[in-house]
């Protein structure tokens, strides 16, 4: 990292300046982000579950960006917490998954599992990696 992005909030698509809420914590994050730390595990290297908290909390957490899908009205009688098991962050380019470039929302959707499924078969993800053929 640069010096500038040192002082950077730890998700990699905020660009908000932050500093050390405790001088041995090795992860920083903005007041905001430090705050939705409290609802993802691990996000320090788990960005995109940032991206699916922040889709929850603009309402748009239970509609599918593949299929258009409303889990919401498709299951009214399920709380909001089954609801969001029911959605997954997708990597649309999955060849950049863990990289600056691939960490960003525009390489996020949030799909159901349906969809993360059969993109996922389209993809070979369930393919031992020795026996993909490129």
């Amino acid at each position: 990292r640069n010096q500038k992005r040192e002082k950077m909030c730890e998700v990699s698509w905020c660009d908000i300046e932050t500093k050390f809420y405790n001088k041995s914590q090795r992860y920083k994050f903005c007041p905001t982000h430090n705050e939705y730390k409290k609802w993802v595990r691990n996000a320090h290297n788990r960005p995109w579950l940032m991206y699916k908290l922040e889709k929850i909390l603009e309402g748009k957490g239970s509609i599918c960006e593949r299929c258009g899908d409303d889990l919401c009205k498709r299951f009214p009688d399920r709380i909001l917490r089954d609801i969001i098991q029911g959605m997954d962050v997708d990597h649309i380019n999955p060849k950049t998954k863990g990289t600056l470039e691939g960490e960003q929302p525009s390489n996020y959707q949030l799909i159901c599992k349906y969809c993360h499924l059969f993109k996922s078969i389209d993809e070979g993800d369930f393919i031992n990696k020795k026996h993909k053929h490129a």
